[in-house]
């Protein structure tokens, strides 16, 4: 049986919550200030409880931020735009509790909004690797059966030249699952990679945990529809063009 609406939404302020402890990094905090407090939930009663972090995420953000500390390099490019604040959904896409409750919301959204289970899941190396391992193990305790693969960026080179890592079924369409929804730049070369190397049908919908755009739909896929659980209203962050400000960066770190 699936979560109620009642432990859905118990399960998003967990979630909210813990991304928001330790998720989101803002420029010039020390790293001390992201080591909060979180809440502990059992996936099995449901039950949560607030229990401190920071022995347990005590890694530091290993980040260089310049003399200038209010801002963080949005590209590569030292005459780019900057952030002032970053998303770093990784922290939780690889801790068991939160994949189990993003898994048991997940599923409850799909129920909802599509109907059926009757699809295969795959995204972009990496950041939905952790995410397309631990939500096949935590349906399975569910009696749902969710078939996983990931897409890889770029062809392998030697062996089996192999664009994917698993295996694929030919026979059921492809919802394309990422941490963060943007530019949607992943999902369309991961779209694309399915579609023409591997021949596999697409669905008309994709997953994210966070949908950064006040879109509906993917900016760079705009036939799919997004399944999300926030936006950045959600965090108080504003619109995400704000995150980004044109100015230059005076002084380079060599992390950069």
């Amino acid at each position: 049986m699936l979560i109620s609406e009642e432990d859905y939404n118990s399960f998003w302020e967990w979630m909210k919550k813990y991304i928001s402890d330790n998720c989101i990094f803002h420029a010039g905090r020390p790293p001390t200030e992201h080591l909060k407090t979180s809440w502990n939930i059992d996936p099995i009663s449901r039950k949560a409880s607030i229990q401190p972090r920071a022995e347990f995420l005590k890694t530091s953000w290993n980040i260089d931020l310049r003399e200038d500390k209010s801002w963080l390099a949005f590209s590569s490019d030292p005459n780019g735009k900057r952030y002032s604040w970053q998303f770093y959904l990784r922290r939780g896409c690889f801790d068991a509790t939160f994949n189990s409750v993003l898994t048991q919301m997940f599923l409850y959204k799909v129920e909802r909004e599509i109907g059926h289970f009757a699809f295969q899941i795959s995204g972009l190396e990496t950041a939905a690797t952790p995410m397309l391992s631990a939500i096949p193990l935590v349906a399975k305790g569910f009696g749902i059966d969710l078939n996983s693969f990931v897409v890889k960026k770029e062809q392998k080179q030697y062996g089996i030249r192999n664009w994917i890592e698993g295996c694929p079924n030919p026979d059921l369409p492809v919802m394309i699952i990422d941490d963060l929804i943007s530019s949607s730049n992943s999902m369309l070369i991961a779209n694309k990679i399915l579609q023409e190397k591997m021949d596999l049908k697409t669905m008309d919908y994709v997953f994210g945990i966070i949908n950064l755009r006040s879109t509906t739909h993917c900016l760079k896929l705009p036939d799919k529809k997004i399944l999300y659980f926030f936006d950045c209203d959600d965090f108080n962050l504003g619109e995400y063009h704000d995150q980004v400000v044109n100015q230059k960066l005076t002084k380079l770190g060599d992390n950069i």
